[in-house]
């Protein structure tokens, strides 16, 4: 990370599934930068560990609760968040979940609705609220969605998680086409393989040990040779992406998906 930038001093950055991994790299990174972070997340332990974190390195935080399932919460959270910082300059809809490795045939219904909950009604709800709130004070922010490299290309893997991205992408287009009048830009960043707790359902389902599989799936890929950076991406790659695609520098690009995956789709 380059030590210098400060592309956000006092601006008012909200990132929701921040308590952890992904979201929390985006976090500190923003913080870094100069921002007013708002840590969101339903782990109110970890969304409290992440504004810590960030205050104890000088920077300004800090954390609410949220269930983006829910359009109360997500309602509330803005709101709050706009009392405590002032109006949204940025919004990283980070929150998402997934599911163990079923097929389109096998995933119960209930498990679909709990997967399209989070990562697309949850998406939908907070990029809407915060464009509202962007717009009602004549900001010209900037909305980032965290889609994946699945919902691009899936491949042998489940029915629910990828074809949520997939929605998520659309609707990052589609909202980008809203919100340009407005001068507010909307882009998706797609990761590639990353340690998270996206993937305890899986390790479970597979009886496999905590923060194995991604190690293992990127050995396989290295073998196959459809791997062109040959490392596991980090939680730093996504926050580096994501204060880039919301920065003056990248202030002529809107309706794009980012893909920060190591130059790979999901090869096994």
């Amino acid at each position: 990370m380059e030590e210098n930038l400060k592309r956000f001093i006092d601006q008012h950055v909200i990132i929701t599934g921040a308590g952890s991994g992904i979201g929390r790299g985006i976090a500190h990174r923003f913080a870094s930068e100069g921002a007013k972070v708002v840590v969101a997340d339903i782990d109110s332990e970890g969304g409290e560990k992440v504004a810590a974190e960030i205050k104890d390195k000088g920077g300004t935080a800090q954390f609410f609760s949220v269930d983006v399932s829910s359009e109360e919460s997500v309602k509330e959270l803005v709101q709050k968040a706009a009392q405590a910082f002032g109006p949204v300059n940025v919004c990283v809809s980070n929150a998402g979940v997934s599911e163990t490795q079923s097929s389109a045939l096998e995933i119960t219904t209930d498990e679909w609705d709990r997967v399209y909950g989070v990562n697309v009604r949850g998406a939908f709800m907070f990029c809407r609220a915060c464009a509202n709130n962007m717009m009602d004070n004549d900001v010209k922010g900037s909305i980032i969605t965290i889609s994946s490299t699945m919902g691009r290309g899936s491949k042998n893997m489940t029915g629910a998680y990828a074809s949520s991205k997939s929605a998520v992408i659309m609707f990052t287009k589609s909202l980008a086409k809203c919100l340009a009048p407005m001068g507010i830009r909307v882009n998706s960043i797609a990761p590639g393989l990353v340690t998270t707790n996206l993937y305890r359902p899986v390790e479970k389902e597979m009886m496999m040990e905590k923060d194995s599989f991604v190690p293992w799936i990127i050995e396989e890929c290295i073998k196959s040779g459809q791997l062109l950076i040959p490392r596991v991406g980090e939680p730093e790659d996504m926050a580096a992406a994501a204060v880039f695609l919301a920065s003056k520098d990248a202030s002529y690009i809107t309706a794009q998906v980012l893909c920060v995956d190591g130059g790979t789709d999901w090869c096994w």
